[in-house]
């Protein structure tokens, strides 16, 4: 069973990704977080707006647990602001038929303050978006993956999600091939990222490095953080160093492989723990996958 949630600030397109990925899986089910308890019932019970989402939240989780427990549907599909207690309550579900994977959807500040479809922001969610940006929602830790949406489709961006889902749920050992003058930086800790196009999904996990084209050589590295946007973007994430010291020169190296890509060119960018800090947090279960690489 696989609980979905769909992070990001308001009006960064949840709901409306979320009811198109219910009909992209087979048996799936969709929670309208607001339906379980309306402005209406909050005025009513004199509840506070912080009181009325810990109500929300309370409702939301006895609906998971149920559902978890009837094991109706093979999907649930819910699309809700994501906390560290809130998350903490979801990642709890999971056991060995239970899988929980957050998405977080996080366009851009101007994208999200945007008048979009028939909904038109009143001054109070325009303010809250604002601080929701402040508060990180748009790119929290503990997302599975990070899509920046500003300039996809709905359906385009439920594509996208749908297939990591897909790839991030298989059991297959997932590996890289690097080139034999990038092995030093990923031996001595200075490669700490992968960048691809259109190559397919990398997910949160261990990552077998192979060198190319030989494949004498094997590293492996555990991932934190997957992201899909656009190359400026995701130069700036990743941060710039000797190698790569500023956007230009990162666009430059990109085009050696893609000769197309732009800085406006949504790609998919990795981040994941140094060889040596792979090494000492996680050393059995590099043990068992590098004899196995």
């Amino acid at each position: 069973m696989l609980i979905l949630n769909i992070n990001g600030p308001i009006n960064s397109g949840k709901s409306t990704v979320s009811k198109i990925l219910v009909n992209m899986f087979p048996n799936a089910t969709f929670i309208e977080v607001d339906e379980l308890m309306s402005d209406e019932e909050q005025e009513r019970l004199g509840l506070t707006l912080q009181q009325g989402w810990r109500e929300r939240h309370k409702r939301l989780n006895a609906k998971l647990q149920a559902l978890k427990k009837s094991r109706e549907f093979e999907t649930v599909i819910f699309a809700y602001p994501i906390a560290d207690n809130t998350y903490q309550d979801w990642k709890a579900l999971e056991d060995e038929e239970t899988c929980f994977m957050n998405i977080t959807l996080a366009p851009s500040l101007e994208e999200c303050l945007r008048n979009r479809g028939t909904r038109k922001l009143t001054d109070w969610e325009k303010n809250r978006i604002r601080e929701m940006y402040e508060e990180g929602y748009q790119n929290r830790p503990y997302s599975d993956f990070i899509v920046n949406n500003d300039h996809q489709t709905p359906q385009e961006t439920a594509e996208i999600i749908k297939g990591f889902i897909e790839y991030a749920i298989s059991p297959k050992q997932q590996w890289l091939h690097l080139v034999e003058r990038r092995w030093p930086a990923l031996l001595n800790g200075e490669k700490i990222s992968t960048f691809r196009l259109n190559e397919g999904f990398i997910h949160k996990g261990f990552l077998v490095y192979k060198d190319y084209p030989k494949e004498q050589w094997t590293e492996v590295v555990y991932v934190t953080q997957v992201y899909y946007l656009p190359l400026k973007q995701a130069l700036e994430t990743d941060g710039f160093d000797a190698h790569t010291p500023d956007v230009e020169t990162g666009l430059k190296q990109m085009r050696i492989h893609y000769p197309d890509i732009t800085l406006d060119t949504p790609i998919l960018l990795a981040r994941h723990l140094s060889v040596p800090e792979t090494k000492q947090k996680y050393s059995e279960e590099v043990k068992e996958i590098s004899n196995n690489a």
